[in-house]
């Protein structure tokens, strides 16, 4: 194809559109020009465009023709497979889930457990605890004459308080 057969092609290709989107518009059949109709009868290539707007024309009309009315059992049918289909994977996750469900709840069963253990345990020693301190504060209260000794204030203190009983250790365990 030449140049210029190309370019009266794509002439006529437009003139086509413009005839098929006029005659989809009133609803009638494709009327061409009498200029347009001796290309497409010469050009293979424009009366494989018109045949082309025609099928997919044709097929546009099928698609919206009007179907027939469902039967009156039509939706009987398919809530009765909706509840089939339903009842099926309820089934079979069933099989899956159960056992699941029943192993979360005895971790769960076993934690519950656990957590009760460990508060009874941490309150029985908090409570042993602070039970003998108390008896040594009120053993010292008691007897008036054992003095405490003051705390040291500073690291010097500390150390010279250390030094001092191992020099009393020393002195008495000999």
């Amino acid at each position: 194809m030449t140049k210029q057969n190309e370019n009266s092609c794509e002439q006529f290709e437009l003139q086509l559109a413009d005839a098929a989107e006029l005659s989809a518009e009133r609803g009638e059949q494709i009327a061409l020009s009498a200029d347009l109709a001796a290309h497409v009868s010469n050009c293979a290539r424009c009366s494989e465009a018109l045949e082309a707007i025609s099928v997919s024309r044709s097929l546009l009309h099928a698609g919206f023709e009007p179907t027939a009315a469902p039967s009156p059992f039509f939706a009987k049918r398919v809530m009765a497979n909706i509840r089939a289909e339903e009842n099926r994977l309820a089934a079979q996750g069933s099989t899956f889930w159960s056992p699941m469900q029943h192993l979360a709840a005895r971790i769960a069963m076993v934690a519950g457990v656990l957590v009760m253990a460990l508060t009874i345990y941490a309150y029985t020693f908090n409570s042993s605890t602070s039970v003998d301190s108390t008896v040594n504060v009120t053993a010292y209260e008691l007897v008036p004459h054992q003095q405490l000794d003051p705390q040291p204030q500073s690291k010097d203190e500390l150390l010279m308080s250390l030094v001092e009983r191992s020099n009393a250790e020393r002195i008495n365990g000999r």
